[in-house]
């Protein structure tokens, strides 16, 4: 691996890995959201479906 890469790292390179991270932490958030939500759902249809 080439480590002068990594010291010549600017702030254009620098804000980019950091909008990167950002990005995927919110991806991260949304997934985990939609599966509670996914889950909460499926637990709400089971309830009806016995209750019917």
């Amino acid at each position: 691996m080439n480590l002068e890469l990594l010291a010549s790292l600017g702030w254009h390179e620098l804000l980019i890995l950091i909008s990167a991270a950002l990005l995927g932490l919110v991806f991260f958030l949304v997934i985990r959201q939609n599966q509670k939500d996914y889950v909460e759902l499926i637990g709400i249809l089971a309830n009806e479906k016995a209750d019917a």
